[in-house]
């Protein structure tokens, strides 16, 4: 995520910017790094020459900046489990990066298109179909997407799946102490869906702002939308972003700095309930338990609902 989303804008209240400043701080070593490290081998090990729908995406995951090996598992993973949306949105994010040559995979079926298809009521496939549609200097497209993303009903990345697709994996390989933990590790393969801030960021910019009176309007109701009913605190946060960017004045952007105090304000509370289910996962058994319960409860919640209602839930336990 470039610069310009990473941050509030500058026209937010001072307090409000100091806290995001503050959220995007390098985290401390977790002193369960040395079990991540042994899960990451084990892990990598064992999802070599996969062919199930999750071994397939962690493979995929797994691959790095290779493109080709990335469309590809991705591609496996939705044709085993067509039902499940992350493989979609993963295969769609793969296949919105530029590559000479186009994966097969990408070339041979329109992936953006078709999770369009599967979830109209969802921002997101429309947003990168309008950044496809601006690439091609399509400007007429490109308003048409943007407006149809800007009165969906939601926007879901998927990205928090991604901790529940892991753990049908990571779980034969913890043991039953450390359950809580082998979760939290399953949690570091939710997000991962890079392309729609990015797309936001160029279809929403200054220069395609500038293109039509029709832009600004549908980006401060996208962003808008994103502030406050996004999945993820990512999201909001690109949303609070683009809405500031799109204010029309003074009261729209006291109404968008007052959202993003809220924003700023739930994910504090779920870093620091993320904090104590990490302490309860290494402390006596009976605290490991009960962090193994709350932290099961957190990735079906995030799997089902998204990481900003799933964090509600875990900081209200």
């Amino acid at each position: 995520m470039r610069c310009a989303i990473a941050a509030f804008a500058l026209v937010a209240a001072g307090g409000v910017l100091a806290q995001a400043r503050a959220g995007d701080e390098a985290a401390a070593p977790s002193p369960l790094s040395p079990l991540f490290a042994t899960l990451d081998e084990a892990l990598a090990q064992r999802v070599v020459g996969a062919d199930d729908a999750p071994g397939l995406w962690l493979s995929g995951r797994l691959a790095g900046f290779d493109l080709g090996a990335q469309a590809r598992d991705f591609a496996a993973a939705a044709a085993r489990d067509p039902k499940e949306p992350l493989f979609v949105a993963s295969l769609a994010d793969a296949c919105m990066r530029p590559a000479a040559p186009v994966p097969p995979e990408c070339a041979a079926r329109d992936a953006v298109g078709y999770w369009a298809s599967r979830e109209p009521d969802n921002a997101v496939p429309w947003l990168l179909q309008a950044e496809r549609a601006r690439r091609r200097n399509a400007t007429g497209a490109m308003i048409d997407n943007l407006e149809r993303a800007a009165v969906s009903a939601r926007y879901d990345d998927h990205g928090g799946r991604g901790a529940a697709v892991a753990w049908r994996r990571v779980e034969p390989l913890v043991a039953p102490a450390d359950r809580a933990a082998g979760m939290l590790y399953a949690l570091t393969y939710a997000g991962g869906i890079g392309a729609p801030l990015s797309a936001v960021e160029n279809v929403c910019g200054v220069a395609s702002r500038s293109l039509d009176p029709r832009v600004p309007a549908a980006c401060a109701r996208l962003g808008t939308m994103m502030a406050e009913s996004g999945a993820s605190f990512g999201a909001r946060r690109a949303g609070v972003q683009v809405a500031l960017a799109a204010a029309a004045g003074e009261a729209e952007r006291a109404s968008v700095n007052e959202t993003a105090r809220g924003v700023v304000a739930a994910q504090e509370r779920c870093r620091d309930a993320r904090n104590a289910l990490e302490r309860d996962a290494l402390a006596a058994p009976a605290a490991r338990a009960a962090a193994a319960t709350r932290a099961e409860r957190y990735v079906a919640s995030l799997a089902a609902r998204g990481e900003v209602a799933a964090c509600a839930e875990l900081a209200g336990r």
